[in-house]
């Protein structure tokens, strides 16, 4: 035998060998199988066979018990293989992110703001508050400075307010922390704005007094706002096909009273009222798409 045919049985052993002794994968279930003269196919377990009279108690694979005689087969077979159908799992397609030039987002808000007067007295119950919701449009541009932090400018207008407008201006940070193992982007949204309201603060007495009566009124003025404000919050931005998102945000705002000015309010209160409304809370519940 040459060298070149003793190469060749060498290989040949040794591919039989490892289709002889391969291991077949597929896991099986055993069950017992009895076939009905009215052509149905049970598969399950025999629970006692008379084997005089040929007839068999078996438990289908849903717990259900049969007792059959022998004109109500054709046959049985005991310990039959059958393959497990295991579902191949889908491959989870991830898109691709935007991460370079500029991104643009357009979306809604709905704000809610809570102020109470600064004041030394411990008493809440004589303290003035003043309050407001808004529903604005909202748009950025900016750029992502690597995937994980963005870097804009954010402008939005009440267009649904309690009192008159709403609006601000300012600058926007995004850093995004989820390993991009999924195509849900979690982020943390910061932003730095001045804005400009008008809330509608707790309500005053006042007398009216007419020339046959007097009765006691209540009313409620406003204040027009101009703040700086910090907002931070938790953002969660679903993928697109095409690269853009889907986003969901939830932010606290703290205002900082830059100025305040009051309106509606009654002769009798024009001189002696006046809470300093220091700090203002807001919460926003944002929605939008970038692309």
């Amino acid at each position: 035998m040459t060298k070149f045919q003793t190469l060749v049985f060498t290989l040949f052993l040794m591919l039989a060998s490892n289709t002889v002794f391969a291991q077949d994968s597929t896991r099986y279930e055993v069950y017992d199988v009895i076939y009905l003269k009215d052509n149905r196919v049970l598969k399950g377990q025999i629970l006692s066979y008379d084997s005089q009279f040929g007839g068999i108690s078996f438990k289908d694979i849903y717990g259900r018990v049969y007792n059959f005689s022998r004109d109500q087969y054709s046959y049985f077979k005991e310990k039959q293989n059958f393959p497990i159908k295991v579902k191949s799992k889908k491959q989870k397609v991830i898109f691709d992110r935007k991460n370079k030039g500029l991104r643009y987002s357009l979306g809604f808000n709905t704000s809610y703001f809570y102020g109470l007067e600064k004041s030394d007295n411990a008493d809440l119950n004589s303290r003035k508050d003043t309050q407001g919701m808004a529903i604005g449009v909202s748009g950025s541009i900016g750029k992502y400075f690597t995937r994980t932090h963005f870097l804009g400018l954010n402008a939005e207008i009440g267009l649904l307010t309690n009192n008159h407008q709403l609006y601000n201006l300012g600058v926007r940070y995004n850093y995004e922390y989820d390993k991009r193992q999924s195509n849900v982007a979690k982020y943390i949204p910061i932003e730095i704005k001045y804005q400009h309201m008008f809330l509608q603060n707790s309500g005053l007495d006042y007398i009216e007094t007419t020339p046959n009566s007097s009765y006691i009124g209540r009313y409620y003025p406003t204040t027009e706002f101009s703040t700086v404000f910090l907002s931070v919050g938790h953002g969660f931005g679903f993928i697109l096909k095409q690269g853009g998102s889907f986003n969901i945000e939830l932010a606290y705002q703290r205002h900082f009273t830059l100025g305040q000015k009051f309106y509606d309010l009654k002769p009798q209160n024009e001189a002696s009222y006046n809470p300093k409304f220091s700090q203002v809370n807001g919460f926003r519940l944002g929605f939008s798409f970038s692309f």
